[in-house]
C-alpha cells in the first residue's frame, strides 16, 4: 500500500520545503464564488493544459444543478505573481462526509479527469503546489480537515501534471483515450476486417427495423428528445443491474439541460443513433480544443435492439464524425470496459492523493486510504466487481 500524506508533522516539513516557483514569489487568493475567480478563470484556460472538464461552464453548471444539492460549497484557489497575474487555480470545493469537511475537486463523479489550471511558464514544482494547498487551507473559510485529490492524470496531452504528486496512489480505474488521425480512411484502417464485417452486419440487422440515421450535434428541440432518450435509456440500465441510486438522472437532466443551450467550451454536445423515429442510443460529451471527452452514453435495452450494439454502431459514428471535423484527441473516461479497449490507443493513469490537515483528519487518513486501496483492488478485479453487482441487484 503507498504511504499517505498525513500527520501534522508532514504539513510543517511541507512548508519549511516549500519553494518558490519560477514566476516568483505568490500571493494567493481564496475565492468562494464562482464569479469572483472568473477573469482569473479565463486568463488561465488560454494558457492552461487542461480537460473539458475543468471549463468554467460545466463546473459552474455542476454546481448549480449537482454540487449545491450535495452541499459542496465553492473553494476557488488562486495564486498570482508579484504583478497580480494569476499563475495557478485550482477549482476545488468542500463537502462534508461523515463528521469530516473534506476539499476537493469540482465536479464530483461527473468530472473524469481533475486537474489544476497552471500557467505553464510558472514552472510549479510539488513543493509548490503542495505548499499553495496548505497555506488555501488555513484561508478557506472553512477548514478542511482533509484534502481528497481524486482521477489526476498522471500526464495529460503529453506533460506531467505536477499537482500528481510522486507519493499519490493510483486510482480505482484507468481512463481510456486514443489520439485521432487526420482522415476517416485511417481511422478504418485501425479496425480489423473482421471487426469491420461484423460492424456492417450490424446495422444491417438494425435497418430491417427501419432507417438508420447518425445524428450529431443535436440542438434545441431535438437536443431535448435525445437527452429524454439518454435518461430513460441510462435509468432502464440502472435498474436492470440493481444501481438505481447511482445517480440522480433528475440533476443529471438539469445539468444537460443547462449544459445543451448555446456553444463554446464546456457545452455539451449530443449524438444520436436513430432507428426510424427512435433513438436507439446516445452519446454525451464535452469539447475543448479539439479534444472530445464523452461523459455519458447509453443505449436501448430492447432485445432485438440491443443484440445489435446500437451503442457501439454510435461509437464509431460518432469518432468518424470527430476526424472529419479535425478533432485531434478523443476519450471515454474512467472506468474498464471491453468497448474502451476496442476504439481506444490510450490508457491514462489516473492518481489520487489525501493530505490530512487537522487532528481529526489525521485519525481518518488511514481509513479512508484503506477504502481507496480496497476499491481499486475490487474494481481491477473482474470476478468481484460480477459479484458486487450481481449482490447489489439482489439485495435491490
Amino acid at each position: 500500500m503507498r504511504r499517505i500524506v498525513t500527520g501534522l508533522e508532514t504539513i510543517r516539513s511541507a512548508r519549511e520545503n516549500r519553494r518558490v516557483s519560477a514566476a516568483g514569489s505568490m500571493s494567493i487568493d481564496v475565492f468562494v464564488t464562482f464569479e469572483d475567480a472568473r477573469g482569473d478563470w479565463a486568463e488561465l484556460a488560454e494558457k492552461a493544459v487542461v480537460s473539458p472538464y475543468q471549463c468554467y461552464r460545466f463546473l459552474s453548471a455542476w454546481h448549480e444543478t449537482m454540487g449545491r444539492a450535495d452541499g459542496a460549497r465553492p473553494l476557488l484557489i488562486v495564486a498570482r505573481n508579484a504583478a497580480g497575474r494569476p499563475l495557478a487555480l485550482l477549482p476545488l470545493c468542500i463537502e462534508r462526509h461523515a463528521g469530516l469537511d473534506i476539499a476537493l475537486f469540482l465536479g464530483g463523479r461527473e468530472s473524469n479527469f481533475n486537474l489544476p489550471l497552471l500557467d505553464p511558464a510558472a514552472g510549479f514544482t510539488e513543493a509548490d503546489l503542495r505548499g499553495l494547498l496548505l497555506d488555501s487551507a488555513q484561508r478557506a473559510p472553512i477548514r478542511p480537515d482533509l484534502i481528497y485529490l481524486r482521477n489526476q492524470p498522471r500526464r495529460f496531452e503529453g506533460l506531467d501534471n505536477p499537482l500528481a504528486f510522486q507519493m499519490a496512489r493510483d486510482s480505482a480505474s484507468f481512463a481510456y483515450g486514443a489520439a485521432l488521425p487526420t482522415t476517416v480512411d485511417e481511422l478504418a484502417a485501425r479496425l480489423s476486417k473482421d471487426t469491420r464485417k461484423k460492424l456492417r452486419k450490424k446495422e444491417a440487422r438494425l435497418a430491417e427495423r427501419g432507417a438508420l440515421c447518425y445524428e450529431h450535434g443535436a440542438t434545441g428541440q431535438r437536443a431535448e428528445k435525445v437527452i429524454d432518450a439518454l435518461i430513460a435509456q441510462k435509468s432502464a440500465r440502472f435498474s436492470d443491474i440493481g444501481a438505481e441510486g447511482a445517480l440522480d438522472m433528475a440533476r443529471v437532466r438539469a445539468l444537460l439541460d443547462r449544459l445543451s443551450s448555446g456553444g463554446g467550451e464546456g457545452a455539451i454536445e449530443l449524438h444520436a443513433l436513430n432507428v426510424g423515429e427512435r433513438i436507439v442510443a446516445t452519446y454525451a460529451g464535452l469539447v475543448r480544443r479539439g479534444r472530445f471527452s464523452a461523459m455519458l452514453n447509453s443505449f436501448d435495452m430492447d432485445d432485438d435492439i440491443a443484440r445489435s450494439s446500437p451503442g457501439e454502431l454510435l461509437l464509431h459514428a460518432l469518432m468518424r464524425n470527430l476526424v472529419a471535423r479535425g478533432m485531434t484527441h478523443f476519450d471515454l473516461g474512467a472506468g474498464e470496459a471491453r468497448y474502451k479497449n476496442a476504439v481506444c490507443t490510450e490508457t491514462i493513469a489516473l492518481c489520487d492523493e489525501v493530505i490530512s490537515l487537522t487532528t481529526k483528519g489525521a485519525l481518518a487518513g488511514p481509513l479512508f486510504s484503506a477504502f481507496l486501496g480496497l476499491k481499486r483492488y475490487v474494481k481491477q478485479n473482474p470476478e468481484l466487481t460480477r459479484l458486487y453487482r450481481r449482490a447489489r441487484s439482489l439485495l435491490s
